[in-house]
């Protein structure tokens, strides 16, 4: 626990002395469970917790948009909290977390106070019965934590890059010969307390670095580096069909008019349509894991792709949870209809006796399914 009473977790960092780099690090469960909950986080909260300043991309400027937009721009108040706020899905598995990442009451609810039964995952809805009363009454989900992801061991050994394995004596000498370490006594132990602001700062270093810990522990500067891939999409986001004529395609077709320099080097802006900029917001709320599953990989400036294969990988998470960092999915209804990515979204929820979650984009009554459906057609 930190001195200001903060929770926190430890983890033993082995540093080289003389070339100032953490080698590895090794820590029980509470540790890497917060690390593997990186991969649950929506965009828009990973860059709300940065302060806006993630250097990913243009997801700040992105962001930035949304704040800067009036509320008549959306289709209702709340689609802008949603995108500013996105839930998690995963939040019944992270209540018992010792560090957590995100500022948000994932267990506070809102519902209207004249009429029972019915309930938002964000505030200032309109009760579809009183019409111009808000849903503005604080409710708790006091359903018990579910179990954490992470396999109950002793010990982990997490690399610089985020590699997560069970630890184990030849785990160690590997790293040891991998690493060219043949003085033991420059090898130094330090135990490191995290709380949840060196925890943002770790998230931050591993979007854009390949030496988080390193960088973390040195406090070193991070900025991503000047040339940057640009991601590709794979073929399972493409329909591949032999003539286009004798088959539809997935998505519709995105239109838009591009203005540019006259040599063509340099695109000055685009005119777009709703479907476009919904397209661009719904980003906001997708979560981590779903980016790297629907590329494959994460930016090679970063290296939060390990923490993602990590969990594939035997000995780390419970199998029964590897859905939850491998495919993510949205809460209800938090997508978007232009579903490119493919991530699917969890049924309306049932919390504490209210039975009835209603849709923030169009607050109508919405009855508890228990399978997944499909994104609904609505607009941010």
């Amino acid at each position: 626990m930190s001195s200001d009473g903060e929770s926190t977790v430890a983890v033993k960092l082995f540093i080289d002395k003389e070339n100032k780099r953490v080698l590895f690090a090794e820590s029980d469960q509470d540790f890497v469970v917060v690390l593997f909950s990186f991969l649950t986080l929506p965009l828009g909260t990973i860059v709300r917790r940065l302060g806006k300043q993630s250097q990913v991309g243009c997801l700040d400027q992105l962001y930035k948009s949304v704040e800067d937009l009036g509320e008549d721009h959306f289709h209702t108040k709340p689609c802008k909290t949603m995108l500013l706020s996105p839930r998690n899905a995963a939040a019944g598995h992270l209540r018992r977390l010792k560090v957590q990442v995100d500022d948000i009451d994932q267990s506070q609810f809102y519902a209207c106070s004249r009429h029972m039964g019915y309930f938002s995952s964000v505030p200032d809805v309109s009760c579809p019965f009183c019409f111009t009363n808000t849903m503005d009454k604080t409710i708790r989900d006091y359903n018990n934590p579910v179990e954490i992801f992470a396999k109950m061991r002793t010990k982990f050994i997490i690399t610089d890059d985020l590699q997560v394995a069970p630890s184990s004596t030849g785990l160690m000498f590997s790293l040891m010969d991998k690493l060219e370490l043949q003085e033991q006594e420059n090898i130094e132990e330090v135990v490191l307390q995290l709380d949840s602001n060196k925890t943002v700062s770790l998230i931050a270093r591993a979007l854009l670095s390949k030496q988080p810990l390193t960088g973390l522990y040195f406090d070193v500067a991070t900025t991503p580096d000047a040339a940057t891939n640009v991601f590709q999409l794979l073929e399972n986001l493409l329909v591949e069909v032999a003539q286009a004529d004798e088959a539809e395609p997935m998505f519709k077709a995105i239109k838009m008019r591009l203005i540019q320099t006259n040599d063509d080097t340099l695109v000055l802006y685009a005119e777009v349509g709703h479907d476009f900029v919904e397209l661009l917001f719904g980003l906001l709320c997708i979560p981590l894991g779903s980016i790297i599953k629907a590329y494959g990989e994460w930016s090679p400036n970063g290296c939060i792709d390990n923490l993602y294969k990590s969990a594939n990988e035997e000995g780390c998470v419970k199998q029964e949870c590897r859905s939850l960092l491998l495919s993510p999915k949205l809460p209800p209804f938090f997508g978007c209809s232009s579903n490119v990515l493919q991530v699917e979204e969890l049924p309306p929820r049932r919390v504490n006796g209210y039975n009835h979650e209603m849709n923030p984009k169009n607050p109508v009554k919405v009855l508890v399914g228990h399978i997944s459906r499909k994104v609904p057609q609505t607009l941010w």
